[in-house]
């Protein structure tokens, strides 16, 4: 019935049907969208993982730390690469560290180790964007990276040999504080203390930013 006591035509009901499908649409569309942050409490496990060296991108000195936990050939990882740069470029007060988490088999075990060992180079950026450009990532990906960039891969092979333990207890230790943290899969980051997990586009990864800042000044 209408305010007057008249029946609603069927062309009203219509209308009407159609005004809230539309605004209990939008409601669902915003809950997909809105960021999924948790914000995580600190603990020994916590501040190990964040004291876990690794390498990195951004500022040296930056106000924030972003670690992302990650695979080359994760295909989510893959996607949120481009949006992580270019929200760390934008912000020029972020250090974000890699922790190579590799779940997707022995391939990815060794593109993690060749990497890391460019790292000896300076160059793990690099190889690391490459490797995230491209197809398949394995121990050949990454050496082919690593000339592609100047790279020396007689180095890299000693870097290996020599350093090979050192590198897998750095990926088990990743994998450690993993597993501690609770997370599920890659692309993972904490910022800060803040969790955002998946892929997600520049400006939520922005805005987790300066939530992870907001966060900390008010603790």
């Amino acid at each position: 019935m209408s305010k007057a006591g008249r029946p609603v035509s069927r062309r009203e009901a219509l209308v009407l049907g159609g005004l809230l499908g539309a605004a209990g649409g939008g409601l669902v569309i915003a809950r997909a969208l809105a960021p999924r942050w948790q914000e995580r409490a600190p603990s020994p496990v916590l501040r190990a993982a964040l004291a876990q060296p690794g390498p990195e991108a951004g500022s040296p000195d930056g106000d924030l730390l972003v670690l992302q936990f990650t695979d080359f050939n994760c295909s989510a990882c893959r996607t949120v690469h481009p949006a992580l740069m270019a929200a760390v470029e934008a912000d020029a007060r972020v250090t974000l560290r890699f922790l190579q988490w590799p779940l997707f088999g022995n391939d990815s075990r060794a593109a993690a180790r060749t990497a890391l060992a460019a790292d000896a180079q300076g160059l793990y950026l690099p190889v690391h964007t490459a490797l995230m450009r491209g197809g398949r990532a394995d121990a050949r990906a990454a050496e082919a990276a690593l000339v592609a960039a100047g790279g020396d891969p007689a180095a890299l092979r000693q870097m290996l040999a020599s350093q090979g333990p050192r590198i897998d207890g750095q990926l088990s230790r990743t994998a450690f504080h993993a597993f501690s943290l609770g997370l599920r899969g890659t692309p993972s980051h904490l910022i800060g203390r803040l969790l955002l997990e998946g892929a997600h586009p520049e400006r939520t990864l922005r805005r987790a930013f300066a939530a992870a800042r907001a966060a900390a000044a008010s603790r």
